[in-house]
């Protein structure tokens, strides 16, 4: 066991410097997006109920394009009855089914199939109410990257006609070309200026660093991303993705082991395990570690703290506001930071 307490310490001392659990307490106005998917449905629900009244716009991720090239999702019953009860703009996401490349590339080669996909986005929007859409197409070859654009650019013309919306959830990238699999294949797509031209706004998701061996989105990867945008993007139209969920890693070997943490995990693993926690200021992320099995482990999560200084570098760049990923998973304390 002394082994043990040696490894902690060495992990204090040497890879997480620096902490402090003091909350932050901003109050400021920013546009508030809060997903919700059909995966946690449940927590989103439960969280909704109480929350609002902070949130601007609800975009559930409950639409899909099929491989035969049609639409197919909607929200459930409850969902609509607290979204009409407490008047709630909504804008779903719409995704090609699992994230599959051909059925993106089979939708971007076929004009007949965008023209029906397009025509069913307005009639659903029209239907239920809905202020617009959000494309949340992933998984997409580089190559395509004109013929994405131009579907972006013909979706945006005809919901601007009905006078809906069209905003883009985007992959990041710190470079224009990368000779490897995640630009080939998930953020080469994007044409971001071309993008941000034809939209209302884009939600960029700033998290899932490609690099990390801690948090989804530190301060500093955050930071890159947004200096890489910066004549890309202007800032009115810039909607900052945030995580809500936490990355948890075994040390030796290091290696990822939890990919989509909840706070209530947290909660629930520091009840049962001895831990040692802090905050690291150069990640902008709290921490603790465990003994789990007798394997050394430890966690990089979201927390009030960590969300404040997100929305901090939303404020201080003058975004648009924020998109948050999950709504159902997050802090608590996180909502007294979106008081007007």
């Amino acid at each position: 066991m002394k082994k043990y307490f040696f490894i902690f310490l060495i992990l204090v001392l040497f890879l997480f410097p620096g902490f402090s659990l003091a909350d932050q307490n901003n109050s400021f106005d920013l546009e508030r997006i809060f997903y919700m998917s059909n995966l946690r449905e449940k927590e989103g629900i439960e969280s909704l109920k109480k929350n609002a009244d902070k949130i601007d716009i609800l975009a559930s991720q409950m639409y899909k394009v099929t491989s035969s090239l049609t639409i197919a999702g909607g929200l459930s019953a409850e969902l609509k009855k607290i979204i009409s009860e407490n008047k709630i703009k909504v804008m779903p996401l719409i995704a090609n089914a699992g994230f599959r490349q051909n059925i993106m590339h089979n939708l971007l080669v076929s004009e007949s199939a965008q023209d029906k996909i397009i025509q069913g986005l307005i009639y659903l929007a029209e239907k239920n109410n809905y202020i617009g859409w959000q494309f949340d197409f992933e998984n997409i070859n580089y190559k395509d990257r004109d013929l994405y654009s131009q579907f972006v650019e013909k979706t945006a013309k005809e919901l601007h006609k009905n006078n809906l919306i069209l905003s883009v959830a985007v992959v990041v990238r710190h470079a224009d070309y990368e000779d490897t699999y995640f630009y080939k294949n998930w953020s080469g797509v994007f044409d971001y200026k071309r993008i941000a031209d034809a939209v209302d706004f884009v939600s960029v998701m700033t998290y899932d660093d490609q690099d990390s061996k801690g948090p989804p989105a530190s301060i500093p990867f955050v930071k890159k991303s947004l200096d890489y945008l910066r004549d890309k993007i202007p800032p009115e139209k810039l909607s900052m993705g945030v995580p809500l969920y936490y990355w948890g890693w075994t040390i030796n070997p290091l290696k990822k082991v939890i990919a989509d943490g909840t706070y209530q995990r947290v909660i629930n693993t520091k009840a049962k395990y001895f831990t040692i926690e802090g905050f690291n200021e150069n990640l902008g992320s709290p921490w603790y570690v465990y003994l789990y099995n007798n394997t050394v482990c430890a966690v990089f999560y979201e927390n009030a703290r960590s969300f404040g200084l997100k929305l901090d570098i939303a404020r201080e760049n003058n975004f648009r506001g924020f998109s948050a990923w999950v709504l159902g998973i997050e802090d608590p304390g996180i909502w007294t930071l979106l008081e007007r």
